[in-house]
């Protein structure tokens, strides 16, 4: 068969069968519509009906009751309106039984259609006196769905007819439209490699897509070689190759953002390390003895320090640094301390223990608006303190009073805004295996006085250490209250709660409190913690 009838045929196949589809798919959706519209239809007349009948000033008086239903009934399209009181005895029902003879009778039968009743709650001031039931009427839907699909017949099938014209005499003119050599290429785009193992018997098409697998072969190998060059030549520019950290470049593209006032950046420790006399272990033992002691070294360091965000660096040959964001100085000591000490075992387990090489270890605190090298001198300085003071000795930069300050200042900024209500809560969808959403989680944000919206992690350090963790947890918690009184329906809204519940029995009290008010809508809130924190906790069981 040649390659003009075999694209006839194919591409009239697909017309036919995009049409069939088109026509069930419309088909289906007005089917819907009308579902929806019955339900709808019933519901408004329902809710409005008993809205109706419940402002009747005696309760008892049916027949009031029966003539607004009739006025409703013969005016509308339904099944039936029925009214019962308490106990579920009918007190009035008025019924259509009328067929649609426009319709035939297999379209009914094979397009299903059903008219759900939908209910309303007749009452006499807030006493509930019976119960409304509407049932919208079908034969009307079924009336509009028919003449939907005659349109849509006549409509396809001049479609159809015309297409296979065009078709027919378009193909002659078009060169082959090849849809796998299409995916290929779109496929390169986002680096996967597909081959066509199975060749089309159309000799046209065989050239093609042998040549389209010979530039997917070529191109793999041209990608894979150049993305491990890439990655090669980034741990060359940013990474140590003895102790696999950053190098002093990459720190200082990092401290520099830490530092930089204008991002959601938090004050923290800076560790400095400086290896004194590692000429005299090189010189005695090699330089592979001095790589091996900065890679121990490195470990070490890691390991000490093992905070959420920490940042670590080898910035020339003899210097380690740390950067902690969110610690406090006074919280590291013991850990720097501990660090100052392992050298000993690093080199008793090096078999280098005769050597005079130590550490000198200097810290301090930092807050983002400072400069790099104002910070870089001060632990220079630091270092030769500690030098100064013997081996392995440890010197604490001491700028205390610029911490207070840094203190005194954030827990002004933290009461005003809890004072003047800045506090805002942002919401994001959990989502479960089905793809349907489960939660929406609540997160904290503080607007500052110029409208900067800030994210957790800009004041939560601050937070945590000034003690007010259970303050904003109860702020939280009435934010999520407050909003959760404006919405009858929606998903359950999930509160991150901080280690002060666990701590606070006061706070414990409240929230029960709060809860018990809520009465039915408490089903709405659901509180979570990090699994670390409740097994640090250890909590009793039942608590």
């Amino acid at each position: 068969m040649s390659l003009n009838k075999q694209m006839i045929l194919f591409i009239a196949t697909l017309l036919f069968i995009v049409l069939i589809g088109t026509f069930g798919l419309n088909l289906s959706n007005t089917k819907n519509f009308l579902q929806e519209q019955l339900s709808s239809h019933a519901q408004d007349t329902a809710t409005s009906l008993g809205l109706s009948l419940s402002s009747i000033e005696d309760p008892t008086d049916l027949t009031s009751m029966e003539t607004m239903i009739n006025a409703v009934f013969d005016r509308g399209y339904y099944a039936s309106i029925r009214l019962t009181d308490i106990e579920n005895h009918s007190l009035y029902l008025k019924s259509n039984t009328q067929a649609m003879d426009a319709v035939p009778a297999w379209f009914i039968k094979q397009i299903k259609l059903t008219s759900p009743p939908a209910e309303a709650v007749v009452q006499s001031g807030w006493i509930p006196i019976g119960t409304l039931t509407v049932v919208s009427h079908t034969g009307y839907a079924y009336a509009e769905l028919w003449q939907s699909m005659i349109n849509l017949l006549i409509w396809f099938g001049i479609a159809a007819i015309t297409a296979i014209i065009i078709i027919i005499y378009t193909l002659r003119f078009m060169l082959k439209p090849l849809k796998q050599m299409e995916a290929q290429a779109q496929a390169i785009v986002k680096k996967e490699y597909l081959f066509q193992d199975n060749l089309p018997s159309t000799i046209e098409f065989r050239q093609v897509v042998t040549a389209m697998n010979a530039m997917v072969t070529k191109l793999k190998t041209v990608f894979e070689r150049d993305a491990n060059t890439a990655e090669k030549l980034q741990k060359m520019a940013f990474q140590d190759s003895v102790t696999e950290l950053s190098n002093r470049r990459h720190f200082e593209m990092n401290i520099d953002t830490l530092l930089d006032p204008n991002e959601d950046a938090t004050s923290g420790t800076i560790c400095l390390i400086r290896i004194q006399a590692l000429k005299e272990l090189n010189d005695q033992y090699g330089y592979l003895m001095g790589d091996k002691l900065m890679k121990c070294l490195a470990d070490s360091m890691q390991a000490q320090f093992s905070y959420q965000n920490s940042l670590f660096a080898r910035l020339n040959g003899t210097e380690l640094v740390a950067v902690l964001p969110g610690i406090n100085a006074i919280d590291v000591k013991p850990r720097v301390e501990a660090m100052a000490q392992c050298i000993t075992l690093i080199l008793k387990n090096l078999a280098a223990e005769d050597v005079p090489t130590s550490l000198s270890l200097a810290y301090m605190h930092y807050q983002p608006g400072q400069s790099r090298g104002n910070i870089l001198a001060n632990l220079d300085f630091a270092i030769d303190q500690a030098n100064a003071q013997g081996k392995n000795q440890v010197f604490f930069y001491n700028n205390g009073e610029a911490e207070q300050v840094d203190n005194r200042a954030w827990e002004h900024t933290l009461q005003q805004a809890i004072e003047e209500k800045r506090f805002v809560l942002f919401q994001q969808s959990a989502y479960d295996q089905d793809r349907s959403v489960h939660d929406q989680e609540m997160f904290v944000r503080l607007k500052d006085i110029d409208g900067t919206i800030r994210s957790a992690a800009y004041f939560m350090p601050a937070v945590e250490k000034l003690n007010k963790t259970a303050e904003i947890d109860k702020l939280v918690i009435n934010l999520a209250i407050q909003h959760l009184k404006t919405q009858i329906t929606g998903p359950v809204l999930a509160i991150n709660l901080s280690k002060s519940i666990l701590e606070n029995d006061a706070l414990q009290a409240w929230l029960m409190k709060s809860l018990n008010a809520l009465d039915n809508q408490a089903k709405h809130l659901a509180f979570e913690m990090t699994e670390r924190l409740v097994s640090e906790e250890k909590i009793p069981h039942g608590r």
